[in-house]
């Protein structure tokens, strides 16, 4: 073990420099044959689940101690081969939108004194008053303890039992009133974002103050950062990312990259009935307009790196302060751990007991870690008593969401296992 003292480290193989005041940080040696032997392992693991098709290429980043140990880029954007996943393939990363967007604004805003965990959710949205909803605590949510259901499938609502589209719902041609382009024969309702936020209203709860994990709360996230910031949310969570000097992590991204920059995710057969490329592969996060809390982020390892590096920094990235270390801890520490339950603000936690059937992340992880994981196949996972962070971007949904092997081979568990071990005694 040797102990450093970390002040504006700068090495050429670090992921960025920072500034820490009186503060050690304890390094665990790595030495090149275990790192050579982890290569190995994670190359053979890759490689093997991409001739089986669990999808056809992934980046995977490990960062241990500030440094960038383990950064490669396997196989292709799809099984034709043609283009070469690199550090600059952009993922769609599905519900790493919770914690990479969503809880990222409403940490800021709580660090400027503007968002408040005990308030209920009409304090925020007004509309919520008088619904079932309204009084339920926004921490809550964040914890997925209220019992609300899981989901709704946006898209089957929009249809009469005959098969025919609702009302204001949606079109297969264009026009003024029609004006969301899902597809080139395929559009929404320009006020369709209120439908959806009435459906919510009215849904119901599987099982009050229970732990059931949903993602519906965080459909209105955008609707709350807005009000609170008086910035589009888009606008908001861009401004974070100009501070952490990303330019690829966003919402939309054929706004400003071409489509060969861009991973593939499903070839939708049953909804919009195309290839999904460019836009988000969640159904309802493309209702809103590929703008969503729920989902809708486009992203790199790298750049995901970067943000969950500045959390292990206490809150800075390159001498700039960007969140308050006491709100670091408080969103990803255990907020409710009740039970079998453990869960973070926004944020996966270990669960009490390991069970290689139910949890993503490593045996070895440990009580203090946190992330998430991502429905087209992606994980973050951070570690701060390790100073650990491990990342794994796929598509394994494409071709589609039926393939299942990513899960069945345990691949994202298997790889974070051998980190662990490349470093542990």
């Amino acid at each position: 073990m040797i102990k450093v003292l970390f002040i504006n480290l700068l090495l050429s193989n670090s992921f960025f420099s920072f500034q820490k005041n009186n503060d050690t940080l304890e390094i665990n040696n790595i030495n090149k044959i275990n790192l050579e032997l982890l290569n190995r392992k994670i190359d053979s693991i890759i490689n093997e689940a991409i001739s089986l098709k669990a999808f056809p290429g992934a980046q995977i980043l490990v960062i241990k101690d500030g440094n960038k140990i383990f950064n490669k880029n396997y196989g292709f954007h799809t099984y034709d081969s043609l283009i070469k996943v690199s550090e600059n393939s952009i993922y769609d990363i599905a519900s790493l939108t919770k914690i990479a967007s969503s809880t990222l604004s409403l940490m800021k805003l709580y660090d400027n004194n503007l968002f408040f965990l005990e308030k209920p959710l009409s304090y925020y949205l007004k509309t919520f008053k008088k619904t079932d909803k309204g009084n339920i605590p926004v921490k809550d949510f964040l914890l997925h303890k209220t019992g609300i259901r899981s989901w709704i499938p946006f898209h089957e609502t929009t249809k009469n039992e005959d098969g025919e589209f609702k009302k204001k719902t949606l079109s297969n041609k264009y026009s003024k009133r029609y004006s969301t382009h899902l597809t080139d024969s395929l559009y929404l309702y320009k006020k369709y974002k209120k439908e959806i936020y009435n459906q919510i209203k009215e849904t119901y709860f599987v099982d009050t103050d229970s732990v059931l994990y949903s993602g519906l709360f965080f459909y209105l996230v955008p609707e709350i950062v807005s009000k609170l910031s008086k910035s589009s949310f888009e606008n908001f969570v861009g401004d974070i990312y100009s501070s952490l000097d990303l330019n690829k992590t966003l919402f939309n991204p054929l706004r400003k990259f071409p489509k060969n920059k861009i991973v593939p995710t499903e070839n939708d057969d049953f909804f919009r009935m195309t290839q999904i490329h460019g836009v988000v592969h969640d159904e309802g996060a493309a209702m809103m307009n590929g703008v969503s809390g729920n989902a809708g982020l486009f992203s790199t390892a790298n750049e995901l790196g970067v943000i969950y590096q500045t959390f292990l920094n206490d809150g800075y990235y390159n001498g700039k302060k960007i969140f308050n270390s006491s709100t670091i801890t408080l969103f990803t520490q255990c907020n409710y751990c009740s039970g079998k339950y453990h869960r973070g603000l926004g944020f996966d936690k270990p669960l009490p007991e390991y069970s290689i059937d139910d949890c993503t992340y490593s045996k070895y992880s440990s009580k203090k870690s946190y992330g998430h994981s991502g429905y087209t196949g992606t994980f973050v996972w951070v570690d701060p008593e390790y100073n650990l962070i491990y990342i794994f971007l796929s598509n394994r949904v494409y071709q589609t969401r039926e393939n299942g092997k990513l899960y069945e081979y345990n691949i994202r568990t298997k790889i974070h296992d051998y980190i662990y071990e490349s470093f542990l005694k």
